[in-house]
């Protein structure tokens, strides 16, 4: 599994692990060896069958993905996101905004999460496990919580991608429901970039959202966020 991995590391594919699945991303403008990625991707399917891992999803270019004939058959399209990007050659400013670090294991942390998120206890739980595994050097200082007059609103999960050059990406954030509505997510967002900037030492930051999320859409460009003109296509493909 590793080995193939690596092959598609080489051939400009990038992925990520964590429990139960594997996350594939193409997202550069060029793709020169469609045929081996393609043929590579075969190839993990197959070993994925006899594992533990559940989900293979996919991130790639529709313009790519007509050129990966196997892997356009094989794998069902589940969505299409907007890809944003930011430069941090110049400092970012949060003014008077104000946030926490909290442990991701910590009893207040995961109840806080899971009213946000809106899941039980259990599936909060799995969900850090999950940022854990997939970023073991990096967790326990992802947790990131936006302070109103001394009171959490919202959880943003700002890290470094691995072998990405430094590159920064939020793992996922959200406002809570008793604040939504508020105009809060933006400074929230911005919270998030000022940390991979200050913290993390990020070059940049790369975002992604679903196209009809006109709000979050709204938030990456109101933080000098700038739009990627080519959508790139979610696929899965279950064990």
């Amino acid at each position: 599994m590793i080995g193939i991995l690596n092959q598609l590391k080489e051939a400009g594919v990038h992925s990520i692990i964590s429990d139960e699945q594997i996350i594939l991303e193409i997202l550069e403008d060029n793709l020169n060896q469609p045929e081996q990625i393609d043929s590579l991707i075969k190839d993990l399917l197959n070993k994925t069958k006899n594992s533990n891992f559940k989900k293979v999803l996919l991130e790639c270019p529709r313009f790519h993905l007509e050129r990966l004939n196997f892997t356009r058959k094989k794998m069902k399209i589940k969505g299409e996101r907007v890809i944003y990007k930011r430069s941090f050659s110049n400092p970012i400013n949060i003014g008077i905004l104000d946030h926490e670090i909290w442990s991701c294991t910590e009893r207040k942390s995961v109840l806080f999460l899971s009213e946000v998120m809106g899941r039980n206890i259990d599936d909060t739980e799995k969900f850090l496990m999950s940022m854990t595994t997939e970023l073991p050097s990096q967790a326990q200082r992802m947790f990131t919580i936006y302070i109103v007059k001394n009171e959490p609103v919202g959880v943003v999960f700002p890290h470094l991608e691995p072998d990405r050059d430094k590159e920064g990406r939020i793992f996922w954030i959200g406002i809570h429901p008793k604040f939504r509505g508020k105009g809060l997510g933006k400074n929230l967002h911005l919270i998030g970039l000022y940390r991979l900037q200050n913290d993390f030492n990020a070059k940049s930051y790369l975002g992604a959202t679903q196209i009809k999320n006109n709000p979050m859409r709204k938030i990456m460009l109101s933080n000098g966020c700038i739009e990627n003109k080519h959508t790139v296509m979610t696929l899965e493909h279950s064990s």
